[in-house]
């Protein structure tokens, strides 16, 4: 009893170190120079006041991971031989992570991704190694985020403890949408509409609320979503699931939807939909009105993003950033002051801490923003509970946002597409990948063009991998058969 008291003071002890830490020094010298030159290499017309890349964050990262997949969805954008492609080295997979760093600069974002890896490393009996992965990950100053369809989680949890006790794992990205074929109990041609899949989200929603009381972690979710002509009508009624429950948006922090792409394998719709379709849509979940542009990420036709501040117990919400001109001009200053600011979440709990620090260092800023946020709360009308549980600390952020990817088509004629080559150039969603010996860093949109293939014959030639562990009947998937029902 005396050293397990003894171990909580301590543990106690260290966060409050690290705390005080993140206070004095709530933006590292590093990523103020990586964001500096992220931000001078962007296309002049894009820095703009409410421009996020090269202030806040340079871009997110991603690996080349395993591509294997058990599911065959309708909207896949890899290439067809992605599930006969052997899964690279442990060391290459860190030397990947290794160069995303070097172009992120700490506390930059990686997705641990390829195909679906939690069920190649599972299925490959190589669990251990993912688990390594994101451990180096996170040691090497990244934050990683899993990417998965979650079916192998849900069915060994075990494998989700590990990651997070073991890896350190604290996000992790769910697809979950009427796409994807290949969850078990929900077959694709059965399911009609979105709301078909809550018990599958909820399914999820309790697994993280079962792995935080086991382990004390701050598991959370994102949940990525393909919109298509099928399933566009059903996105207000998924927003609204999770509005209606506060306990699910303090898991799912961000819900992507994505418009889909004709690239890859995909399906595409006959009458192809636009991001203009989908933000009518999320402005239709949320009940308001919301501005697309009130920050931008990048190019403002790939990401549209707005935080909506969540009040709890109650779950009263309300868009956390004003729209006004005045509060552009402030939002502005507040990214070129203190824009290299993290707030991603940790086991320390540091995020009000290095906001503290950064507001404490710059005053008159801190008097502007507080300002102008309470002159929002007040005349726009927020629910009554908003302002008093920000007070007292009792509010989350929920991201809702659009990542729009391109056709194929159009990557490939970037060098005649002056709209196309700004977007690649100012991408904020990009890979590193060795060519000639040297690592650069590709746009996602590229990969699904070309690199992805480019990548995988290198694979192929590497006699080596091919003496590592599998996932068993380790070949090309056979031709989807896809019901009527299920083609969008």
């Amino acid at each position: 009893m005396v050293a397990l008291i003894e171990q909580s003071a301590a543990y106690a002890s260290s966060r409050w170190r690290t705390r005080w830490t993140a206070f004095r020094r709530p933006i590292v010298a590093e990523k103020a120079r990586v964001l500096q030159e992220r931000w001078d290499s962007l296309p002049a017309a894009l820095r703009t006041r409410n421009q996020i890349s090269g202030r806040h964050l340079t871009h997110c990262g991603f690996t080349l991971g395993a591509s294997y997949c058990s599911f065959h969805c309708t909207h896949c954008y890899l290439p067809k031989n992605a599930n006969a492609i052997p899964i690279p080295s442990l060391a290459q997979v860190k030397e990947q992570i290794d160069a995303n760093r070097h172009f992120q600069g700490p506390g930059g974002g990686l997705q641990i991704t390829g195909g679906d890896v939690a069920d190649a490393y599972w299925k490959s009996g190589r669990a251990d190694e993912l688990i390594e992965i994101v451990r180096y990950a996170y040691s090497v100053g990244s934050i990683p985020m899993l990417m998965t369809h979650g079916q192998t989680l849900i069915e060994h949890p075990e494998f989700l403890e590990r990651l997070v006790r073991e890896g350190g794992l604290r996000q992790i990205s769910v697809h979950v949408d009427i796409t994807q074929a290949g969850r078990h109990g929900y077959p694709i041609g059965r399911i009609k509409c979105e709301a078909d899949l809550h018990p599958v989200r909820q399914a999820f929603t309790d697994l993280a609320l079962k792995v935080r009381e086991k382990t004390g972690a701050t598991l959370e979710y994102a949940l990525s979503f393909t919109v298509t002509r099928r399933n566009i009508d059903d996105v207000p009624e998924v927003i609204r699931w999770y509005l209606t429950d506060p306990q699910r948006t303090y898991i799912w922090r961000m819900l992507s939807f994505q418009p889909e792409a004709d690239t890859g394998r995909t399906i595409f719709s006959q009458r192809p939909i636009t991001s203009a379709d989908v933000w009518a849509k999320i402005c239709e979940g949320v009940g308001r009105p919301l501005r697309r542009d009130t920050s931008i990420f990048g190019h403002p036709d790939c990401n549209s993003w707005v935080p909506l501040l969540i009040a709890r117990p109650s779950g009263k919400f309300f868009p956390l950033l004003p729209d006004d001109e005045k509060f552009q001009e402030i939002f502005g200053d507040g990214l070129r002051i203190a824009g290299g600011l993290s707030l991603v979440n940790d086991d320390a709990g540091t995020p009000p801490y290095r906001l503290a620090g950064v507001l404490f260092q710059h005053p008159v800023l801190a008097m502007r923003l507080a300002v102008q946020l309470l002159r929002h709360f007040l005349q726009r009308e927020a629910p009554r509970e908003i302002l008093p549980a920000l007070l007292r600390g009792q509010v989350h952020t929920l991201g809702l946002g659009i990542h729009n990817f391109m056709d194929a088509n159009q990557v490939a004629k970037a060098d005649q597409d002056p709209v196309v080559k700004a977007r690649l150039d100012s991408c904020v969603f990009k890979g590193a990948v060795k060519r000639d010996g040297e690592w650069v860093a590709v746009p996602m949109c590229s990969m699904n063009q070309q690199t992805w293939s480019e990548v995988y014959d290198g694979r192929l030639q590497d006699p080596e991998l091919l003496q590592q562990p599998q996932v068993p009947a380790f070949s090309e998937p056979a031709k989807m058969a896809t019901p009527e029902a299920a083609l969008p």
